[in-house]
């Protein structure tokens, strides 16, 4: 009888083990799926990493480094609340008339690449002067707009740091 209650044992165990490595298995390939759609995003919205070159400049749709600015911005009260990303989607659906899917997709990417820099300062900077290059002035009302809907869409007001990023934009617009 101990014999079989061994055997039951050792065939529990690696049934158990069996059953991690599949789990662990699942969840790579979840997180290698994620990667290859963000590097599709990439590829469709044109964007390209170059050598020796801060990742906003990779970035060749204004679409692009609006959405980001807008990621950057919700992310400056310590991450993006469910309020946030609501109206970021919102706004670019309603601003770039997109689908919903293709949205769905720049948001992603656009949390990816802000995430590429430690400085979010500087990286702000680098994204409003690479939408207006690409963009030209026209997009400097959309982009307050959209900047300002996103600020008070998590408490109804603006903190300091989107007012500072508003301020920059109407300085450029002026």
């Amino acid at each position: 009888m101990h014999i079989l209650l061994a055997a039951l044992g050792i065939l529990a165990a690696g049934a158990f083990w069996i059953y991690r490595v599949r789990r662990v298995a699942d969840n790579t390939r979840v997180v290698l799926d994620a990667a290859q759609d963000i590097k599709a995003a990439a590829r469709r919205f044109g964007f390209r990493t170059r050598a020796n070159q801060h990742p906003a400049e990779g970035v060749d749709d204004p679409r692009v480094s609006a959405a980001a600015l807008l990621v950057l911005v919700a992310e400056t009260d310590g991450g993006i609340s469910r309020a946030e990303q609501d109206m970021i989607l919102e706004q670019l659906q309603s601003v770039f008339a997109m689908p919903a899917g293709e949205v769905e997709e720049l948001f992603q990417f656009a949390k990816w690449l802000a995430n590429q820099s430690s400085n979010p300062d500087d990286m702000i900077r680098r994204l409003i002067k690479r939408t207006v290059n690409l963009g030209g002035r026209d997009t400097l009302p959309d982009l307050i707009r959209m900047v300002s809907a996103v600020g008070k869409a998590d408490t109804g007001t603006l903190t300091d740091d989107t007012q500072q990023v508003i301020e920059r934009l109407k300085q450029l617009n002026a």
